[in-house]
């Protein structure tokens, strides 16, 4: 069954570019995942800072692999300077 996530990530002031980079960077390598299914970023227009990913896994056993993987890492190493607070999170469910 497929999971579906919303991430909300939020760059300090001044390093939106910065981030952005940093997080086209994830894309690449997320999408790459054969249990991925879905990963879009987006950049909030009133806000430049704020960046919102929708994602969808094939399963949440590959969704806890991917949160292990390489570019996660990666992306926590580069970003973590950069970051106003932690990422949030929302496992989220398809109303139909």
């Amino acid at each position: 069954m497929s999971v579906y996530l919303t991430a909300i990530i939020k760059s300090t002031p001044g390093n939106a570019e910065q981030l952005k980079a940093i997080l086209k960077t994830l894309v690449s390598g997320s999408k790459s995942e054969a249990a991925c299914l879905q990963y879009d970023l987006h950049q909030v227009q009133e806000d430049p800072n704020l960046f919102i990913f929708h994602e969808e896994w094939a399963s949440q056993q590959e969704l806890d692999l991917h949160n292990v993987s390489p570019h996660i890492k990666k992306f926590a190493t580069d970003a973590a300077a950069i970051l106003d607070g932690a990422p949030i999170i929302h496992i989220t469910k398809r109303v139909d």
